[in-house]
């Protein structure tokens, strides 16, 4: 049960990269980012050269989305790990089916 968990928790990060659009947002005012998916610390070198704050306060919320990413990425592939580890000792999903 903890590899179906797993796949609930990949789905979650998913929703958060899919939230995450700062190249959208960079393009959409005129400036031109070479790779969709923005590292962290180039959005926060742009950031600094802005002046709306309208659009850094985007920008803040999509860093925040890409850190939420990151951590429900790690936590998807712990759970499977450890849904792995479970599942050789006490076999219960195959049961299931």
């Amino acid at each position: 049960m903890v590899i179906i968990a797993s796949v609930f928790v990949f789905i979650i990060a998913v929703i958060f990269r899919l939230l995450d659009n700062s190249a959208k947002l960079f393009i959409s005012n005129g400036i031109s980012v070479s790779p969709f998916y923005l590292s962290a610390e180039t959005v926060i070198e742009e950031m600094n050269k802005l002046d709306d704050d309208k659009l850094k306060q985007k920008l803040r919320r999509n860093l925040f989305f890409q850190k939420l990413h990151k951590v429900f990425t790690i936590l998807a592939i712990l759970t499977l790990i450890a849904g792995i580890v479970l599942e050789i000792n006490n076999p219960e999903l195959i049961y299931l089916f």
